[in-house]
């Protein structure tokens, strides 16, 4: 006896709203900027909240930019690298490339076409043509026409290729931006932590890096920061995000990096941590 077939359910997208980003009310907690649970490299599971998902047309551009960077603390790395890449017309698929190896050991849900996206919207790119003319979206995007014994034909076209540039207002905030700068305001906020941004950059500061694991070792057993509790990741994060830290595989620390050290060894004494740091790798101390 035939059985009748049980009904498939079926998805309905009607109701969906095209402007809804699962990431606009995500909200961020230091503790969970803190968890490292064994990672290999920058939380990549934590991401910014959407801070930018409202934006008002008539902001001066030069402020829309700062609000996009402030949103975007944790993809500032990212998008700088992006405005320089950005210095002549480079087309869509070179920037996704370029975004690609930007983000291939910090890894993010964001793509070329979505940073683009949000920095022209901002005012920081826009899209021109390979000539560095302004795009028109407009103008009629002709077949190309063959001819194959006498007879002509139509061929279609890729379509224009849209080239993407940095604007001048981009280009004033890329050549103000100063990581250092950023690096000593937080060696002079976090003064309860400067023994701990020493150690960090000390220990990383070497020709193969450090693993996230012997930098878990190096920080978080240590007396400072078990009230409140805090992990290594918060304080390479924040080192990251002056330039003074960089994760290739393993972590290292970069020339801004460096002076950032010679910043803290002029500063006062350290606070006393209440152990010694032993290093993992041969028992050297720093």
């Amino acid at each position: 006896m035939e059985q009748d077939s049980p009904e498939v359910p079926t998805l309905s997208f009607d109701a969906v709203d095209d402007g809804y980003d699962p990431l606009v009310d995500l909200e961020i907690d230091d503790e969970d900027l803190d968890e490292s649970d064994g990672q290999q490299g920058p939380n990549t599971a934590v991401q910014a909240k959407m801070l930018y998902a409202t934006r008002a047309a008539d902001r001066p551009v030069a402020q829309r930019i700062d609000d996009l960077f402030t949103a975007f603390a944790q993809r500032r790395r990212v998008l700088l690298a992006i405005l320089g890449f950005l210095d002549e017309p480079r087309r869509s698929d070179a920037l996704e490339e370029r975004v690609r190896e930007l983000q291939q050991y910090d890894v993010s849900v964001y793509s070329g076409y979505n940073y683009s996206m949000l920095l022209e919207e901002a005012g920081a790119i826009k899209k021109v043509n390979e000539e560095g003319a302004d795009f028109d979206d407009e103008a009629e995007q002709l077949p190309d026409i063959i001819e194959i014994d006498g007879i002509e034909f139509y061929k279609p076209t890729d379509g224009k290729q849209v080239f993407w540039r940095i604007t001048t207002e981009g280009r004033a905030y890329l050549e103000t931006d100063d990581p250092f700068d950023r690096l000593a305001g937080l060696i002079a906020d976090d003064q309860q932590y400067q023994a701990l941004y020493k150690r960090l950059l000390e220990f990383c500061d070497n020709e193969v890096g450090r693993t996230a694991t012997e930098l878990a070792q190096l920080i978080d057993n240590d007396p400072l920061v078990q009230n409140p509790r805090r992990y290594f990741s918060y304080f390479a994060k924040r080192l990251e995000d002056c330039s003074a830290l960089y994760w290739s595989q393993k972590w290292h620390t970069s020339e801004l990096g460096r002076k950032g050290l010679k910043l803290l060894f002029s500063q006062n004494d350290e606070p006393q941590s209440g152990e010694k740091t032993e290093q993992l790798t041969g028992g050297e101390e720093l």
